[in-house]
């Protein structure tokens, strides 16, 4: 199996597991409070800026440590139910699995690789991303803001993609620090997330996303 084959295997595994997560580990109550948390709840009404900000809601409640300082993935383990290799492989890494800001530095289109440098962590790192959708969408002209799950092949990514502009690069990461100050949850990844939403809203592009066949 090739490893962009290897790829598509993997991302419908990982789309299964999120659909169980979100139905074993996260409640209305755990919906309900996340959008509080990211100051979009307001007078008793979710207020969402576009649809794919529901998969975002889903991507916190999955994977920030909000359940006693672990993640919904980390629950979902400890149910101890069966799991195939490949689950129990793709599980263990969407447990450690977190966001950052990164530079795009090349699009392999005709293999759906993108080459991305973490701007917010160690720079001298160069992860290799599968994603077809987003490689075709992306160029060196970005930044992304998402969540990667790394594997022995390569990394993939949540599903969490916020998308700006290279141009927005110094002020994104000035404004992100300060944003990040002001919410000081007492966990660096939670007010990463929230900051981060924000700025999507005020400056981030948009962008499509494929379905995997």
């Amino acid at each position: 199996m090739d490893i962009v084959e290897k790829y598509k295997e993997y991302r419908k595994i990982q789309v299964g597991l999120h659909n169980k997560i979100l139905e074993k580990c996260v409640s209305k109550k755990d919906f309900k409070e996340s959008t509080k948390r990211l100051g979009i709840y307001k007078n008793n009404v979710m207020v969402l800026e576009s649809v794919y900000e529901k998969d975002v809601i889903f991507d916190y409640n999955t994977y920030e440590n909000i359940k006693n300082g672990k993640n919904s993935v980390s629950a979902f383990i400890e149910l101890g139910e069966e799991t195939t290799p490949q689950e129990a492989e793709l599980l263990a890494a969407m447990q450690e699995a977190t966001t950052s800001l990164y530079e795009v530095i090349e699009c392999q289109k005709e293999n759906g690789i993108i080459l991305l440098k973490d701007l917010m962590g160690d720079s001298d790192v160069i992860f290799k991303v599968i994603d077809i959708g987003l490689s075709e969408t992306l160029n060196e002209n970005f930044l992304l803001f998402t969540r990667l799950v790394h594997l022995a092949d390569f990394s993939m990514t949540t599903g969490l993609c916020f998308i700006f502009s290279i141009n927005h690069k110094q002020y994104l990461l000035k404004r992100s620090r300060r944003l990040m100050k002001k919410i000081n949850s007492g966990d660096s990844s939670l007010d990463r997330f929230i900051a981060f939403f924000h700025l999507n809203r005020s400056d981030g592009e948009p962008m499509k996303f494929n379905e995997i066949k």
